[in-house]
């Protein structure tokens, strides 16, 4: 397939277990840093392929969304743990921790942002998406070794505009 930038998209199916963990209306921290946070195990790696994110609110405005590789975890905020699901119910459950985050942790870990871009957050009816995509142009995708590193997405301790929610989904392998 060839999309509007004009390069040849291609997937071939993998055969390592792929995974996916999504939500809607996430109501993050009145100034978010991490929201969501997806950290590999001590048993597998995790190789993170695709990150969407979208933004809704009743006043429109616009944040910064950045995917930050950890190398630490993070300490305190409230957070749960969604279900993880299996692309192909023949793999095994998968090994890797996802955790949303209401309440901002209180110490993020170290960490580098790989890659930002603006999410604009619309009026109901109209949610900004921002993708980051690491399965096109040959890239290499972020890859997740060994329990202390994670991936997360941050918005960068900006104020959420009136009313905001948040949606994600995550797409990953483990190696």
């Amino acid at each position: 397939m060839i999309d509007f930038n004009a390069y040849v998209k291609a997937s071939t199916e993998g055969k390592n277990p792929t995974y996916g963990v999504s939500g809607v209306a996430l109501t993050p921290d009145a100034t978010p840093t991490d929201v969501v946070t997806v950290y590999a195990s001590a048993a597998k790696s995790v190789k993170v392929k695709k990150v969407i994110v979208s933004g809704v609110a009743t006043t429109a405005g616009t944040m910064n969304v950045s995917l930050v590789k950890r190398t630490a975890a993070n300490t305190g905020g409230t957070s749960t743990s969604p279900s993880i699901g299996q692309f192909d119910s023949a793999d095994s459950a998968a090994t890797a921790t996802v955790k949303v985050y209401s309440a901002k942790p209180t110490s993020v870990g170290a960490g580098v942002a790989i890659a930002s871009k603006a999410l604009n957050f619309g009026v109901a009816g109209a949610a900004g998406i921002v993708e980051f995509d690491f399965t096109t142009r040959n890239d290499k995708a972020l890859y997740l070794r060994g329990a202390a590193q994670g991936m997360a997405i941050n918005l960068n301790g900006g104020a959420v505009p009136s009313g905001g929610a948040l949606g994600y989904a995550i797409e990953f392998e483990e190696l």
